[in-house]
């Protein structure tokens, strides 16, 4: 009988040290992942393991390097038909989405930005192009990629093909139609030929700030980014206008309402430039930045075609 409960008792006692055992293993693979547990591996390297490195466009690219290293290699890059410059572009994606694109060739790849605009936040790009193919990368600010622009193109005038989300899930059809651009132009200083210590994006602030005013009638601080006197129309004739009070009195009838309308659907990124200064609304208004002093530049209002 002593021996009968002797086996009892170890049987319990093993069996309790087992579910101790599994229980304790399943607390590791909570706050651990199994190794051997490959979907649940895919999964943790897709969400939380992207580079935060400082140079992210090359190492979206190492991120995909089962696709990317196959796209990239095939393309012959000292056959690009891109010259040194910003090549402007608008189109679609899948047809009804309107985006616009900046693209620059430097060194033996393609880099630039695109944005949606009906959100107009820029996205980065990085790839590379040859006699007819075009290869993009895009990434957010985290260096993850977001997906990919495959193209093909006669000449630089037009690329078609397809944007490829990340996880290949999404492929929609995309057109692009070059629309401008700034031929021979240093990289990250498309408006250099007229601005003075100043970026590429604080031309664009400066017109992001004018659209802003401008629609929202805010015509005292629009006053005060307006070099004068300024030539304007009201009533058909052309006026000088003097100072800022004068532009106040007169605001309304030289902002109409299709001339704000005008301003309010203008692109404010991917400018045209050139020696008369800095385009804004198919030139509805024009730029530049005003010596102050022999040191000193601020970006104004030097021209309002309404």
């Amino acid at each position: 009988m002593k021996k009968i409960i002797e086996i009892i008792i170890t049987t319990i006692v093993t069996i309790m040290l087992v579910g101790c055992s599994s229980a304790n293993k399943g607390s590791d693979n909570a706050g651990k992942q199994n190794i051997n547990d490959t979907t649940n591996e895919n999964t943790s390297l897709t969400s939380n393991q992207q580079p935060q490195s400082e140079d992210t466009s090359q190492k979206i690219i190492d991120t995909n390097s089962n696709v990317g290293t196959s796209l990239l290699e095939s393309i012959d890059t000292t056959k690009s038909q891109f010259e040194k410059g910003y090549y402007d572009y608008s189109g679609t994606i899948n047809g009804n989405i309107p985006i616009r694109m900046s693209i620059y060739p430097l060194d033996k790849d393609i880099v630039g930005t695109y944005y949606y605009e009906k959100y107009g936040n820029e996205i980065k790009l990085k790839g590379k192009a040859g006699d007819k193919n075009i290869v993009l990368y895009e990434y957010d600010e985290m260096g993850k990629n977001t997906g990919i622009f495959q193209g093909t193109m006669s000449t630089v005038d037009k690329i078609e093909g397809s944007w490829i989300s990340a996880d290949k899930r999404m492929s929609y059809p995309f057109v692009l139609s070059l629309e401008g651009g700034e031929p021979g132009a240093e990289y990250g200083k498309r408006y250099a030929m007229v601005v003075n210590n100043k970026s590429d994006q604080d031309v664009e602030n400066f017109v992001s700030k004018i659209q802003s005013y401008i629609v929202n009638d805010n015509k005292e601080n629009l006053a005060e980014e307006i070099r004068y006197p300024i030539n304007v129309k009201i009533n058909g004739e052309v006026i000088k206008i003097q100072n800022k009070d004068e532009l106040i009195k007169n605001y309304g009838r030289i902002f109409s309402v299709a001339y704000k309308a005008s301003i309010s659907k203008a692109p404010t990124k991917y400018l045209f430039v050139n020696y008369q200064g800095i385009m804004f609304a198919r030139g509805n208004i024009w730029i530049n930045d005003v010596m102050l002093d022999d040191s000193n530049s601020q970006l104004k209002i030097t021209a309002i075609n309404n």
